[in-house]
């Protein structure tokens, strides 16, 4: 399956005027909307910081990923950085 979406999909689920909207402030432009997308976790470092923080107060992975929307192998990945 493509992840590429149609425009005229793009029209029926965001409305022609906003779709012109983003015609004309991102013309060329490629938009990635992630599949687990949290406005409270949009940003990755502040994200990632609070996965640490959590993770060394106690938390355990598997709840670490279900509250992140993340997978173990991410968290895995996220606690070792540190």
């Amino acid at each position: 399956m493509s992840n590429v979406v149609s425009i005229e999909k793009l029209k029926k689920v965001v409305g022609e005027a906003a779709f012109q909207e983003l015609v004309n402030h991102l013309p060329g432009k490629n938009i990635y909307i992630p599949k687990n997308f949290n406005e409270k976790y949009h940003d990755r470092k502040k994200r990632n910081n609070l996965i640490r923080k959590d993770y060394a107060a106690g938390m355990e992975v598997s709840d670490l990923a279900a509250k992140y929307g993340l997978s173990r192998g991410t968290i895995y990945k996220i606690i070792e950085k540190h």
